[in-house]
Order: C-alpha cells, then sequence, then structure tokens
C-alpha cells in the first residue's frame, strides 16, 4: 500500500469517525399530511359523502377539512366523528324539506295560539308602519338544533383544531363582502353559517358580524387548505358551469346562475392547490334536490372509485410515515349540567320568561331531549327570528349554557289575513291586527274583523305571567240566521201550521278570565262573563211569539271553571293526539227583556265535557273518536242550551256539530253524542273520512228524550289557505251537504 493510499484510508475513518459522534440523532419520519376541500353546492353536495366512503375503503387518513356551504356542513360533521357510513344514514333520513320549512311541532306552540289561532292564511310584520320583509325564506332554527344534536360530542370543544379532524369552513361577511374564516367557536353555528344559502337561509351573527353563505366569495378554500401544511390536497368540487339560455327555466336556477359568476371565477384560482380534483356528475340536479340523495351519494362514491388505485398509493404513502396522534372526541353527558346560564338582554323579554321554557330548573340537570324542547318551544312562541346557544366550559371546570334569543323584527305588531266559506256564514275574509307587550310585558293583544255576509270580530288580550297565574279578557260578537226544527208542528192564526222556523240569533260576550296552571298544551283556570243574549224569530205573532224560546232577549252574569288540553299534533286532519274541553258554568239571569220572565233572578247550572281523540292505524289510516256531554238544569239559561247540527267548527256556547243536520237544526236541555270515523289519506294532501254519530237529546220543550243517528263522508284537501271539504250526511231525521273552503274562524 503506497503512502498516498494510506493517507486517503486514513482520511476516510476520519471522516465517518466525525459524522459518527457529531452528527445529529435521526428523526422519526414526518407524517405525510392530506387535507380534503370540499365545496359549497347545495344538495348536490350529497356527493361528498359518496367520495368519504371511498376514502375510508381506500385508507387514506384526513388531516385537515375545509369546506364551504354544504361543503362545510359534512366536512363539519365528518371532523367532529361521524363515519361516512353514518353520515349516509343521516342524510338518507333527514326530511331537509321540512327542517328548512321551519316547521315546529305543533306541541311546542302556546296554549294560546292553539285555542286562538291557527286560523291565518298569511302572517305579515310591520315596523314603523312598513312591513318587515325576512331575510329569507327559512330562519334556519331547526337546520342549527338539527346540527346542533349531531355536533354535540363537540359541544365544548371551541377550537376546530382540537376535533378528532382539524376544521374550517368559510363564510361571507354580508356587510363588507369579506371572506371569512370560521376555525373556533360553536361548530355547529359555523357549518349553519357557511351553509346560509342567500335566499333560503337567514343570514347569522357571529363575534357581531352578519354571515351567509361562504361560498358566495369562496367556495372551494383549496389554497387556505394547503397553506395550513398539508402535503397534499384533494379537492371534491361539486360545482357545475353556467347554464345556457334555455337551459334557465325556474327561479331557482336564476338565482343559482348569478351567484355562479364570481363563485366560479374564484375556484378556477383555487383549482391549481389541488394535487387530486374529484368531480362528481352532479349535472341536472339542483340546489334543493335534497330526495336525489341516493342518487347524489352514488354519483360521488362514483367518481371517488375512479381513482381508487391512486388512493391506495395515497393511503399506502402515508403509512410508511408515523400517523399523527389520535384525538379523542368528547361525549357528553346525558342529563347535562349547567352551573350557569347567561341570558343577552333583550327589551322584550325578561330572563325568566326565556328559561321557563324549559322543562326542570335551569342552572341545574337537563336531559338533551329537554333542552330542544325548550328551544323549539321559545322559537314556537313566533316572538323570535332565531336562539343562539352555546355551551362553554369555564376555567374552573364549571360548565355553563348561553342563550342569545334575537328578537323578529316588527315581530311586535303583525298583520295577519284569512279567507272562509261555509254554507252559514258565507263568504267571509279575516283581518287581524295583533300587538305585543301593549300595557304589559309578555303580553298579547289581537282583534280579529270579520268581514262579508256575516259581520263579527274577536277581540283578546292576554298576558302571560310565566309561573304565576296568567290572566286575560276577550270580547266577541257573533250572529247569524238558524233553521230550527220544532218538536211537534204549530198552528198558526190563518190555521197554517209549521214545523221550521228561522231564528235570529245574537251573541255578544265580554269575559274576564285567569289560567291559574297553564301549559304548552292546557290551561285550567276560572273566568267571569257578560253575555247579551238574542233567539227570536218573525214567523210567529201574538201570544205564540212571546213564549220562551221563541223570543229570548237577555243580559246574562257567568261564573265558570275550565279545563283545555289540546295534544293533536295538527288542527286539521290531525294524526295522532286528543283535545278536550271541560267546562263547569253558573249562570245568573240579569236582565230579561223578553221570553220567560219567571226565570229572572234565579241561576241556572251547566256541565259540558268534549273530547276528541285520535291515534294513527297505519301510515295513512288514521282513527278517532269524539263524545259530547252535557247537562243544563235550574232555570233554563237560554244562551247554554244545546244546539246540535252542521259540520260548523267555529263553534260557540253550546253548539255541537253533528251530521245530517242543519246548523242548530234541533235544541234541547242535555245532550249525550258520540262519532267514530277513519280517515284515508291518499296522494299527498287528499283525504276521504268516514263516519258514524249517534246522539241522545233531551228536548228543552216537552222533556222528551230524543235520539238521532247519522254517517257520513267527506272529501278534504290540504291547502295552504286550509281545509277545502265536501261532505254528505245522512240521519234518521234527514240529509245534508256541507261545503267549507278555508280555516275555521
Amino acid at each position: 500500500m503506497t503512502m498516498t493510499t494510506r493517507k486517503l484510508s486514513f482520511l476516510t475513518c476520519l471522516t465517518c469517525l466525525f459524522f459518527t459522534v457529531f452528527a445529529p440523532a435521526q428523526t422519526n419520519p414526518q407524517p405525510y399530511r392530506v387535507g380534503l376541500v370540499l365545496s359549497g353546492g347545495g344538495a348536490k353536495g350529497y356527493a361528498h359523502v359518496g367520495v368519504l366512503k371511498v376514502l375510508e375503503e381506500a385508507g387514506v387518513r384526513i388531516d385537515y377539512i375545509g369546506g364551504a356551504s354544504m361543503g362545510a356542513i359534512v366536512g363539519g360533521l365528518y371532523a367532529s366523528g361521524w363515519a361516512a357510513a353514518e353520515l349516509d344514514s343521516i342524510l338518507r333520513s333527514t326530511d331537509m324539506g321540512a327542517l328548512l320549512q321551519d316547521q315546529i311541532p305543533r306541541a311546542a306552540t302556546p296554549v294560546f295560539d292553539k285555542l286562538n289561532g291557527e286560523k291565518y292564511a298569511f302572517s305579515l310584520s310591520v315596523k314603523d308602519g312598513r312591513i318587515g320583509l325576512p331575510l329569507g325564506y327559512s330562519d334556519g332554527q331547526l337546520v342549527f338544533d338539527h346540527l346542533s344534536r349531531l355536533t354535540a360530542r363537540a359541544a365544548f370543544t371551541d377550537d376546530f383544531s382540537q376535533l378528532p379532524i382539524p376544521f374550517f369552513c368559510t363564510a361571507t361577511d354580508v356587510s363588507s363582502g369579506e371572506s371569512i374564516i370560521l376555525d373556533r367557536g360553536n361548530l355547529a353555528l359555523a357549518i349553519r353559517a357557511s351553509g346560509s344559502f342567500p335566499g333560503l337561509l337567514a343570514p347569522v351573527e357571529i363575534n357581531h358580524r352578519l354571515l351567509a353563505d361562504g361560498g358566495i366569495v369562496n367556495n372551494f378554500p383549496a389554497k387556505e387548505t394547503k397553506e395550513l401544511g398539508m402535503d397534499f390536497v384533494i379537492g371534491v368540487n361539486v360545482e357545475e358551469g353556467l347554464h345556457g339560455r334555455t337551459e334557465l327555466v325556474s327561479l331557482e336556477q336564476l338565482l343559482s346562475q348569478i351567484g355562479s359568476f364570481q363563485m366560479n371565477a374564484k375556484s378556477e384560482e383555487q383549482l391549481p392547490y389541488c394535487d387530486m380534483l374529484i368531480c362528481p356528475d352532479v349535472a341536472g340536479f339542483g340546489l334543493t334536490d335534497f330526495e336525489a340523495a341516493d342518487t347524489l351519494i352514488a354519483r360521488g362514491e362514483r367518481a371517488a372509485r375512479e381513482l381508487l388505485a391512486q388512493l391506495r398509493d395515497l393511503a399506502a404513502l402515508q403509512k410508511s410515515a408515523l400517523p399523527p396522534p389520535k384525538r379523542p372526541s368528547f361525549q357528553p353527558a346525558n342529563p347535562w349540567k349547567f352551573d350557569s346560564v347567561f341570558v343577552a338582554n333583550g327589551k322584550n323579554y325578561t330572563r325568566s320568561t326565556i328559561l321557563r321554557n324549559f322543562p326542570g330548573e335551569l342552572p341545574g340537570l337537563l336531559p338533551e331531549q329537554d333542552f330542544y324542547q325548550g328551544i323549539v318551544s321559545l322559537y314556537g312562541s313566533g316572538a323570535f327570528q332565531f336562539i343562539d346557544y352555546q355551551f362553554k366550559k369555564l376555567t374552573d371546570g364549571r360548565y355553563c349554557l348561553e342563550l342569545r334569543p334575537y328578537a323578529r323584527p316588527g315581530f311586535e305588531q303583525r298583520f295577519r289575513a284569512g279567507l272562509h266559506y261555509d254554507d252559514e256564514y258565507q263568504s267571509s275574509v279575516l283581518l287581524n291586527g295583533t300587538v305585543l307587550n301593549f300595557g304589559f310585558a309578555n303580553s298579547v293583544a289581537s282583534l280579529d274583523l270579520i268581514l262579508g255576509d256575516r259581520f263579527r270580530y274577536n277581540f283578546y288580550y292576554y298576558v302571560d305571567r310565566g309561573a304565576k297565574a296568567d290572566f286575560g279578557l276577550s270580547s266577541r260578537l257573533n250572529f247569524n240566521n238558524v233553521k230550527f226544527r220544532l218538536p211537534h208542528p204549530i198552528t198558526l192564526s190563518d190555521s197554517s201550521s209549521i214545523d221550521r222556523l228561522v231564528f235570529s240569533f245574537l251573541d255578544f260576550s265580554n269575559e274576564i278570565y285567569t289560567n291559574l296552571v297553564a301549559g304548552s298544551d292546557h290551561a285550567f283556570g276560572l273566568s267571569g262573563e257578560l253575555k247579551y243574549y238574542k233567539f227570536s224569530t218573525d214567523q210567529v205573532q201574538g201570544s205564540i211569539a212571546d213564549a220562551p224560546y221563541f223570543n229570548e232577549k237577555g243580559l246574562y252574569l257567568t261564573a265558570a271553571t275550565f279545563f283545555k288540553k289540546d295534544s293533536r299534533d295538527r288542527r286539521y286532519f290531525p294524526r295522532r293526539g286528543s283535545q278536550t274541553a271541560l267546562y263547569g258554568r253558573v249562570v245568573f239571569p240579569a236582565a230579561i227583556f223578553s221570553g220567560d220572565e219567571d226565570s229572572r233572578g234565579k241561576f241556572g247550572y251547566n256541565i259540558d265535557l268534549n273530547f276528541l281523540g285520535v291515534k294513527a292505524l297505519g301510515e295513512r289510516l288514521t282513527g278517532g273518536l269524539s263524545a259530547s256531554a252535557g247537562l243544563l238544569w235550574g232555570e233554563k239559561a237560554p244562551p247554554y242550551r244545546y244546539y246540535l247540527g252542521g259540520n260548523n267548527l267555529n263553534l260557540l256556547n253550546n253548539f255541537k256539530p253533528f251530521t245530517g243536520l242543519s246548523l242548530s237544526e234541533l235544541a234541547g236541555t242535555g245532550l249525550a253524542s258520540t262519532t267514530a270515523y277513519l280517515q284515508r289519506r291518499f296522494w299527498k294532501r287528499h283525504y276521504l273520512t268516514g263516519s258514524a254519530s249517534v246522539a241522545f237529546l233531551r228536548e228543552a220543550f216537552e222533556e222528551d228524550d230524543l235520539t238521532i243517528y247519522s254517517g257520513g263522508i267527506s272529501y278534504g284537501l290540504d291547502t295552504l289557505l286550509g281545509p277545502i271539504e265536501l261532505t254528505y250526511g245522512q240521519s234518521n231525521k234527514g240529509g245534508s251537504f256541507y261545503f267549507n273552503l278555508g280555516y275555521w274562524f
């Protein structure tokens, strides 16, 4: 070995020794981070779920998700811990149409609205003399509630980077047009804001900004995802190109086209930041085609499966490096424990008014179901445009509930209207003005003017005092002409005989009452009433005309106790629930202008019970059973005699419907009746009903008992103006046709 060779060997060994001693320790390989970007697109975003299913099948680990609009909703739910198969099931079973319509269950509406509302075809808010228009077709309350339930495992996680999969979404500040990144706060509210498509869902307020759909300005946030340190970005884009002139055939397509001009241009700028792009075929589907979930999910799956080999290679590359640590998801306890409750200040409501809507005591323990029941009850009152709520874990380990109800602009003053026609009251137009917080906080003042062939009015004033006894007053005027069947024909002075008379009926009542106990579906209380009552006919003269029951005019004082309950799921064409009304009355004739003079100053007594039970017997079949029973004794106070007949649901005093008879055709001092019916729904809003009825009536004239039975068949159509019904009834006293259109009032 030469000297030169020896020197080179020595230097080589020395170099190796140097690097062995002084070189830094070898670090673990860095994980290969994969980001996922999900675009907006309304219902077309359901295709994202199909893509997620294939990503899981390929074994790709998602390290960050960025989304906009529907992409934010799907991505946020996936980031909170739901698997793709679970999201598939959730979306297929969710009735988005019902959520977008904010259809509040009837059980959540206040008992005052059940008893006095549900008769208006449309309603408008009025503020400063101007009509207040909504910010969107839907307030989005039920959408938010649904998302809140689904993200309950992340309820106390206010940093979205700490979710099982880190996440962010985009929203648009409607004041400045600025694109906002939401990566902290309430996850459900963030994805609700990002999905607030203009015109469809109203924008929401977050950190004093009014935020709408993230897709307006940034519908495909690939650059923002890449800049979070992602080595590889998968983009899933469900945007469509612009429609041609002949393809614009609907308002939805036109609005979508207008919104797509800037959206598509911005998304083109984002495409270079994607290392893989998946574009499901969503041609022909609109923003609201939620019923096509099956097809859209399948198309997303098909598009991703075309890249399955590359996705498996990506998963293998990820496995060659150490995976990131797993972040455990929070599983909330049930019932929830709230150590404190914060309620944002509002001039139109108080803290106690808000909290009394929740079953149980707050602060305290509250089951999840009871919490959402309280939110629905608050929104169901109609006074609030949106109820924001957040769950906070304080630094001392206690849990706080924050409630921020946003009052509906102009809700304190409303104008409402309705239309109706029936055989007795003929054509009617209902005009209503309602004012809230008039005189007392939490009060309702409402005046109905009913114009048409029979002028009438109803006035209500009600004060809700929370846990204390409520009180209210009402005034009404009602009159009509009714054909009354006489139990026996009478002979007139000209020797002619008649068995039916046309009576002029008038009822003018003024009542004051208190609800000692009240809930969303029941009320128990006391009332006092001053009533002017007239029931007379001009068809008879002489001594007959002065006889009781032929010419009655008087002023009556009534004291009553009552119990009312209504748990039906709907007022018209109900599927389940019951309705009960029980009255006990003491009647004092204060002034008799004509009729039975001997009854002046003597008391009459009345007990009256009405019940209706409804049960679903199948998907389209419903059964119902109703019963009425009552008795009038002592001095026979005319206002509370029983009048039987007709199908009129605008009932007062003791008027009772009975098919096969015209309105108030028969009268008596005691009644027991029952009706059983079967109702079949066909198509979507069409109903066919068959009924059988029997009644036992104690006649007022001779104290005889009379048995009436009947059968009926009815076709009904449920419309935006109310029910349209055509009914025929046949009784042992004859037959009658009935027709009515619109809500009863």
